[in-house]
């Protein structure tokens, strides 16, 4: 009843919204990159905090992550952008490459799972403009030739994981390369969903779903009449200048990519486009994700670019809580409102077969964080949480 009465709530604010040290560490964490002036106070300040918490955490040799053994790197990296009553500040530490590359604001990562923020963003626009009714039949909006078993399937339920669907579709082949798009196609997708049949009765019990994501974004892609890529592209990068965020990084893109890493600390294969990437197949730069973080944020300028009001109202719609979750947390389109201190700060957990990453705002101190580690299992959203509760 409390995820019902949460739902009719959302429907409203649519109306609403619609009128032990770190070895080896090659680059010392810096920052200033982008200070305003008189903010020398609050550049040490912030520095403090972020080496205080990420040093020991970058130092750990090995640990316990997710239930899996997790080993250190030799060739552990990370890169920590913050954002601050507007000031931004990056922080590297350790490689980016094998070859000793430093990471930098412009090192290209994968960010995996925070691609589906972009998408509750695009959802929401949608929702906004009229376009898709969140409640509806997702048959409604299904491309042209599929039809859904569970016709009581909503687009809602999608964004907020509570369609039962699985992580990942069921009919996968083995081997991470045979499942790019070229191979697993969006047809082999869309008929895989098509045929899903929902377990219990809707909306179901919270279940995180790349596969869910990643059917919602060919349902927004046919209400609005234009692709994911298309509108991912006009609506939210070009408007934020985002140059650097995408899902095939150019030539000149990929030779800043960092080299990712397995739990075991060996080389990581790169991440592949797959059918459902609107799910977690962007690459971007600690620079573009910290600009994303500040619209969300609410900022009406960012990168020097005015930002709209109607992406702005997109984006919150996508933050506001929906139902709680087992954790205590809530869970909102993609995003989590982790409850933890008291203000909510609001965060994106992202990984892939090499990276770790997370995406965080916490609008009470007009705050915003990205942390990106070149190992998967590194799990770094946790101590953004904490970075962002202890800046000044």
């Amino acid at each position: 009843m409390h995820r019902i009465t949460n739902r009719f709530g959302l429907i409203a604010t649519v109306a609403v919204l619609a009128v032990a040290k770190v070895a080896a560490q090659e680059v010392p964490s810096t920052a200033g990159q982008n200070l305003q002036p008189n903010t020398g106070d609050e550049a040490a300040a912030v520095k403090r905090v972020v080496d205080g918490i990420m040093q020991p955490f970058l130092a750990e040799g090995e640990r316990m992550a997710g239930g899996h053994a997790w080993r250190r790197s030799p060739d552990l990296g990370a890169i920590v952008a913050v954002s601050l009553h507007g000031h931004r500040y990056f922080f590297p530490y350790g490689k980016a490459t094998d070859a000793g590359a430093p990471f930098t604001r412009e090192t290209l990562v994968e960010i995996g799972s925070c691609t589906k923020t972009f998408t509750a963003t695009l959802f929401a626009l949608a929702i906004n403009r009229n376009q898709i009714v969140p409640d509806a039949s997702a048959q409604k909006y299904m491309p042209k030739g599929y039809t859904l078993r569970a016709r009581e399937l909503t687009p809602l339920e999608l964004a907020d994981f509570t369609s039962g669907m699985p992580v990942d579709p069921t009919n996968l082949p083995r081997g991470l390369e045979r499942r790019s798009i070229e191979n697993y196609t969006v047809k082999d997708f869309l008929t895989w969903a098509s045929n899903y049949e929902a377990r219990t009765q809707l909306p179901a019990p919270y279940k995180y779903s790349n596969a869910g994501i990643g059917l919602l974004s060919y349902l927004v892609a046919t209400a609005t009449g234009k692709t994911w890529e298309e509108q991912v592209n006009s609506e939210i990068l070009q408007p934020l200048g985002m140059a650097d965020t995408t899902l095939r990084p150019t030539p000149e893109q990929q030779k800043r990519l960092a080299q990712g890493h397995t739990r075991a600390g060996q080389d990581a294969p790169r991440w592949p486009v797959f059918a459902w990437y609107a799910a977690g197949g962007l690459r971007s730069t600690a620079h573009d994700m910290i600009s994303f973080g500040e619209a969300n944020l609410g900022h009406k300028e960012v990168n020097g670019k005015p930002v709209s009001a109607e992406l702005i109202a997109a984006m919150q719609l996508a933050q506001k809580p929906i139902y709680s979750i087992p954790n205590g947390n809530e869970q909102a389109m993609a995003w989590v409102n982790n409850m933890g201190g008291g203000d909510p700060v609001i965060l994106k957990n992202g990984g892939t077969a090499g990276f770790g990453n997370g995406i965080a705002i916490y609008p009470t101190k007009d705050a915003a964080i990205f942390i990106a580690m070149n190992q998967v299992g590194a799990q770094p959203v946790a101590k953004g949480i904490k970075i962002l509760r202890r800046l000044p």
